[in-house]
């Protein structure tokens, strides 16, 4: 069975298509996966920054119990996890810019 040169060369064009469509793919997905490290770590960080400014207390309270502190610390991680990439910091997309330049042409 021989093939001729214009299947052959229309099949080479279609692999190299369909491999061209796997890269952009996977670069869109690694630049995903790092928007989202990037936004995790402003969070982590707004994070830490809530936890510093509720340790500086002026002294105890009345108020002050184990569940009011465990009920703080969930509040201040729902805060930072849904806060992370709109608190305006520009952390993350600082971070994104300085680490999507190695992700190999993913930049936005």
């Amino acid at each position: 069975m021989t093939l001729s040169p214009v299947a052959t060369a229309f099949d080479a064009r279609q692999a190299s298509s369909l491999s061209d469509d796997k890269i952009a793919t996977k670069a869109t997905r690694d630049a995903d996966r790092l928007r989202g490290a990037a936004e995790g770590f402003e969070a982590l960080f707004l994070n830490q920054i809530l936890q510093s400014g509720r340790a500086a207390s002026f002294g105890d309270s009345l108020t002050e119990s184990s569940a009011t502190q465990t009920a703080q610390s969930l509040l201040d991680s729902t805060l930072t996890e849904v806060g992370a990439g709109r608190a305006g910091l520009g952390l993350s997309e600082a971070i994104y810019r300085q680490f999507s330049a190695h992700l190999g042409g993913a930049q936005e």
